[in-house]
């Protein structure tokens, strides 16, 4: 009976350990390695059909907000921004706070670059209001874009979305690019 505790105990701590590791600390996110897991795993199960696109994000302007406000307001805004981005998208996408500021979104089922500008700009604006509302400084969040499809690694797809981020970022002003 005590050997069975035992192992529930531990199975729960083993448990909950997991699911430390799997998300970032100050957003509630998925951080990079559960991300990457998670493409991956898309990525291998996709069908020769079968699309989604892969959305690369960075803030604009963020560390004026930390060399201005200080380190803690730069959290509440990435935790804000986190927030944002959680609540613009489905189930069935994923989302994840990278490092720092920059954050990626994977839209499943979907090779229209419109659904994934749609999302980026209901994103930044919800942004700029609750942060308006809430009485903080706000960033805009620039974005690139790629389509994934079977065959594609997310090494790949990241490092394509990655230089397109670098277009949209010339605005420094939510540019988007894909």
């Amino acid at each position: 009976m005590e050997l069975g505790q035992t192992q529930r105990r531990l199975e729960i701590a083993l448990t909950a350990a997991q699911k430390a590791a799997a998300v970032d600390e100050l957003t509630g996110m998925m951080n990079f390695r559960s991300f990457t897991k998670g493409m991956a795993d898309i990525l291998d199960s996709m069908r020769p059909d079968d699309s989604g696109i892969l959305i690369m994000i960075d803030g604009d302007h963020f560390k004026s907000i930390n060399d201005n406000y200080g380190h803690s307001t730069g959290d509440e805004v990435i935790k804000l921004t986190a927030q944002m981005i959680v609540g613009r998208i489905r189930t069935v996408d994923l989302a994840s706070r990278l490092h720092g500021d920059e954050f990626a979104i994977f839209v499943s089922n979907t090779n229209d670059y419109s659904v994934a500008r749609r999302i980026m700009e209901d994103i930044n604006q919800t942004l700029e209001k609750e942060a308006k509302r809430r009485n903080m400084p706000s960033i805009t969040l620039s974005a690139g874009a790629v389509i994934a499809r079977q065959g594609d690694t997310f090494a790949n797809l990241s490092k394509t979305a990655d230089a397109v981020l670098y277009e949209a970022k010339k605005t420094h002003n939510g540019g988007f690019a894909y």
